[in-house]
């Protein structure tokens, strides 16, 4: 059997970032499929079925108001999951990445200036990989709560 074509990346991420966008400008009311298919040039029955595929992958938090006459949806929100997935939140993965990347510059700008806090700053780096994403993305994020406390 052949596997069918995707329809992630072809019709429900452009919903999904649709409605990212009304998430991102502040969404005062709930969001209705004939607004978004209007933005994005598609059928409200195109649009609809994407958001049934986001809503019961927990990507959209969405009333289902269907009925024997066929599948209907109000948008309330984006999901935590879907929060990550539109690039509003980071992922875990991301946070790692990034702190990484702060990292491996600093190591890099001390090297010769101040080899000895290169060395620490690289047993930083290698432990934050021996701990994991999760650790380090954990850490990012207190870091970057901290920071936007002072």
């Amino acid at each position: 059997m052949e596997r069918a074509g995707d329809i992630y990346y072809s019709r429900d991420f452009p919903v999904l970032a649709a409605i990212a966008k009304w998430e991102e400008q502040g969404r005062t009311q709930q969001m209705d499929p004939q607004r978004i298919a209007e933005e994005l040039g598609r059928s409200v029955g195109e649009v609809i079925q994407s958001l049934g595929r986001l809503c019961h992958h927990g990507l959209v938090d969405c009333i289902d108001v269907s009925t024997h006459g066929g599948d209907a949806y109000i948008v309330n929100r984006l999901t935590a999951s879907g929060l990550q997935e539109s690039g509003l939140w980071p992922k875990p993965a991301d946070l790692s990445s990034a702190l990484a990347e702060v990292l491996k510059r600093e190591i890099q700008a001390t090297s010769r200036s101040d080899p000895e806090r290169s060395q620490k700053l690289r047993v930083v780096l290698e432990t934050l990989g021996d701990l994991g994403t999760s650790f380090a993305a954990k850490l990012a994020a207190e870091l970057l709560k901290n920071l936007g406390r002072h």
